[in-house]
């Protein structure tokens, strides 16, 4: 699975720019008053697998294909000799740093198809999709959030495995640990 972190800066000026629907997010970039900006996000390859050091108290190690929307957890931590990226899934309660605000199935270019449509087009489209289920988890716009967005989607040999699921997560860039869920917080 590759994994992303996007600036709501960046959605910003895309939004502005040039409209949600058509526009790959990766291509934008700006600061908060979405100014152009020299800042480009970045996109980098999760290894096939991964696992964590130790787990937190009352934390379930999960692989990211089964995590569900709503899960609190702790991200992963790199490892290429594990079966799948595992993360510790905990209560909303105990401190944890992401939530997972939908997981979707990609149906976007090329998905009826059966082919890989590319990195850059499910990038495009799973930055377009959890940005739009932002405000609705959270409560306020993104743009307007302190909060932001991670998500992870199928590489070109998960895709042959059958995985189409893109992950949307909540975060607080601050590396603040939360001991409540994002739901609803209108941060």
């Amino acid at each position: 699975m590759r994994r992303t972190s996007s600036s709501r800066r960046l959605v910003a000026a895309c939004i502005v720019a040039f409209g949600v629907a058509s526009t790959p997010l990766s291509s934008c970039s700006g600061d908060e008053g979405s100014t152009p900006s020299s800042t480009v996000t970045t996109t980098t390859e999760a290894p096939p697998t991964t696992a964590l050091s130790g787990p937190p108290v009352g934390a379930v190690a999960v692989g990211l294909r089964s995590i569900e929307a709503g899960a609190c957890f702790w991200p992963p931590e790199d490892d290429p000799g594990a079966e799948d990226a595992a993360v510790w899934v905990v209560d909303c309660s105990v401190p944890h740093r992401h939530e997972v605000l939908d997981v979707i199935r990609y149906d976007g270019p090329v998905a009826r198809e059966g082919r890989f449509p590319g990195s850059s087009v499910i990038q495009d489209w799973a930055e377009e999709q959890c940005a739009a289920r932002f405000e609705p988890f959270v409560g306020i716009p993104w743009t307007r959030s302190e909060l932001d967005l991670s998500m992870w989607w199928p590489n070109a040999a998960s895709w042959d495995r059958a995985d189409r699921s893109v992950i949307c997560v909540v975060f607080d860039p601050s590396d603040e640990v939360s001991t409540a869920s994002f739901r609803d917080s209108r941060r």
